[in-house]
């Protein structure tokens, strides 16, 4: 199911470049994903108690529901990004250094960023050529759900989405049940 959730428009002004300056100007805008130019910032909340900031003018596409736990995955309009917002159980009442331990689904190598504290895991690096960034924030209890993010975006434009995910992940915040 896809759904629109913001709308972009992106106007490229190409007056007297002539027709292959045109052509290269479009190859430069395609070449950057879809509204990072205008991130468009709304509050995302849920029914778990999920609140988070998220970037509505990038991601302006509800593909259906997150691969994981409970939630939604977005996509940039050019399919280039994505954004997961979901609630999963901590039934094991895994701590974040246990749970990542536990799940992590790339080599521990191929993280370029690692902070886990006891209410927080917050893991980066690169797969495929593409940058991911994961944070879960943990209940206050052993058990209960932990409130996650998830965004994937490519490589070649890491400089244009390290503050746009550095405002995603510090304003993660859910329930503490």
């Amino acid at each position: 199911m896809r759904m629109r959730i913001g709308l972009v428009a992106v106007v490229m002004g190409c007056a007297g470049l002539g027709v292959a300056g045109a052509a290269v100007a479009q190859d430069a805008a395609r070449a950057r994903t879809a509204g990072l130019d205008r991130p468009v910032w709304r509050v995302f909340e849920d029914r778990a108690g999920t609140r988070v900031d998220v970037p509505a003018g990038i991601f302006t596409e509800a593909v259906g529901p997150a691969p994981r736990g409970d939630g939604v995955e977005l996509r940039s309009a050019d399919g280039r990004a994505r954004l997961m917002v979901y609630v999963e159980e901590n039934d094991e009442a895994f701590t974040p250094a246990r749970f990542v331990r536990t799940n992590l689904k790339v080599p521990a190598g191929a993280l370029d960023y690692r902070r886990v504290t006891d209410r927080f895991f917050a893991v980066s690096g690169v797969n495929d050529d593409e940058i991911f960034y994961s944070r879960c924030n943990f209940p206050a209890r052993a058990a209960g759900r932990m409130h996650c993010i998830y965004v994937a975006y490519p490589r070649a434009e890491e400089k244009a989405w390290d503050d746009i995910v550095t405002r995603i992940s510090l304003s993660l915040r859910g329930s503490r049940s």
